[in-house]
């Protein structure tokens, strides 16, 4: 399994966030320093989220295209094939 930095990155906020409330229970940290940085980290880790989740519609959404091109690709055969066959029952209408 590949890790990427975004993960690592992630789980390291994460683990800052729970850090940090677990240090603001004993009192060490004032009260302005602490909202700073609970919302530093829980942006820092919202942010790493949406790439991710841009990351995957990305991804899905060339999967779409590729299938879509496949699919015309698909059906334009199937188009020529079905008008040479009109053609061909066309040429021995006239044959007869």
């Amino acid at each position: 399994m590949k890790i990427k930095i975004e993960s690592i990155l992630f789980w390291l906020l994460i683990a800052l966030l729970i850090g940090l409330a677990i240090w603001k229970l004993f009192g060490s940290p004032t009260d302005t320093a602490s909202i700073i940085a609970v919302a530093l980290f829980a942006a820092g880790s919202e942010i790493l989220i949406w790439r991710a989740l841009f990351n995957i519609d990305k991804k899905t959404s060339m999967g779409f295209m590729r299938l879509s091109n496949d699919m015309n690709n698909k059906f334009s055969r199937i188009t020529n094939k079905l008008e040479n066959i009109e053609r061909m029952i066309a040429k021995r209408k006239w044959q007869k």
